[in-house]
């Protein structure tokens, strides 16, 4: 029976049963929508890549070898830097369990001399330093709770790797199958969006696609760009792990505003430990790079690629990062790129300037 031989009570029933499908469909997928979201999105950043990668290869089976290796490196370019960072993270941990130990059963270490040095308040600063860790002091306490709390802490973090590493593998295993049948995936969408809201909907789905891609351009390269200046700085003024740290920086150059908590508690420790010139030279760069980055070249790549205002890619980073966590960093400009598109096509089709009354002097 075809859908335009049913009674309007049998077309009712049908769209209810669709509407209960689906809801159950994504109630029972919740927990795997930000995988397969972002399966989405590195499949749409990386479809210029992964067609010059696919050109590659020949034979009767060469989309499921291109779709396996580029999934592949892609997997290898994400988790190498977490295993990397856990390593160092471990490493850092006993390490500092270590310096507590120390600080409990040797005294604390000598304050830097430069805070000892500041006129009027240097003594001052000292004998509180030493205070703190004498018996009646606040850092005993918590010297004498370090370990557990570490050990906790340590429980806590492993967790959530754990967790987000099944997220991760689960988002490659999807990524596989968006590189694999990424031909009948567009084709599918586009007949469905043409089914559903007319074919004016492709100017919608052409620029949240290109403002997904020019997101992950204008976000992702340039937070690596600012990682590894950021990582020569350490290296240049001799922070311990400026790898890490680079990396960290970058990663944290991703979310608006968020660079500065990096540099800048790299820039303090710095001057704590009497490195003043290491510290002014740390902060003055992650400053200078993050007024470019920000100011000039993130709106240039992505509003001139999506077509948005500064204004409207700023706000769409920042709401898309308040609803969605890291994933809004690229949905929220793709949402701004559908709205200010369907704004555009509905002034275009508004009624001309000569139909609408003008004021009198």
């Amino acid at each position: 029976m075809d859908f335009a031989d049913l009674t309007p009570a049998q077309r009712a029933a049908r769209y209810a049963l669709i509407v209960c499908l689906v809801g159950l469909g994504v109630w029972m997928l919740w927990r795997f929508v930000p995988a397969l979201c972002w399966a989405v999105v590195l499949g749409i950043a990386t479809s210029t890549l992964y067609d010059r990668w696919k050109a590659r290869f020949r034979g009767k089976h060469r989309r499921a070898w291109a779709a396996g290796t580029f999934t592949a490196l892609m997997g290898v370019v994400l988790i190498a830097p977490l295993i990397y960072a856990g390593a160092l993270a471990v490493s850092e941990a006993i390490s500092l369990v270590r310096s507590f130990i120390e600080a409990a059963r040797n005294g604390p270490p000598a304050p830097p001399a430069w805070v000892t040095g500041i006129p009027w308040i240097g003594d001052w600063l000292r004998s509180a330093w030493e205070g703190l860790f004498t018996n009646g002091g606040v850092a005993m306490p918590a010297l004498s709770h370090a370990r557990p709390t570490l050990i906790e802490w340590t429980r806590l973090v492993g967790l959530q790797v754990v967790r987000r590493v099944v997220t991760l593998v689960f988002t490659l295993l999807t990524l596989f199958f968006v590189y694999l049948y990424r031909d009948e995936l567009r084709s599918d969408v586009i007949r469905a969006s043409h089914r559903l809201f007319g074919a004016s909907v492709d100017r919608l789905l052409a620029r949240a696609v290109a403002a997904i891609r020019a997101t992950v351009d204008g976000i992702v390269l340039v937070a690596v760009a600012e990682g590894a200046i950021m990582g020569a700085v350490y290296a240049l003024v001799g922070v311990p792990h400026p790898v890490l740290l680079g990396t960290v920086t970058g990663a944290f150059a991703m979310i608006p505003f968020a660079a500065p908590l990096v540099f800048g508690v790299v820039a303090v420790v710095l001057a704590l430990q009497g490195t003043v010139g290491g510290a002014i030279t740390v902060a003055a760069v992650g400053i200078a790079m993050l007024f470019i980055a920000d100011h000039f070249v993130r709106p240039a790549i992505i509003g001139g690629a999506a077509r948005l205002p500064f204004l409207w890619v700023l706000l769409g980073l920042l709401g898309g990062v308040e609803s969605f966590g890291l994933l809004g960093i690229f949905l929220g400009p793709a949402l701004m790129a559908a709205l200010v598109a369907i704004w555009r096509g509905w002034v275009s089709d508004a009624p001309d300037s000569g139909d609408v009354p003008q004021a009198e002097p």
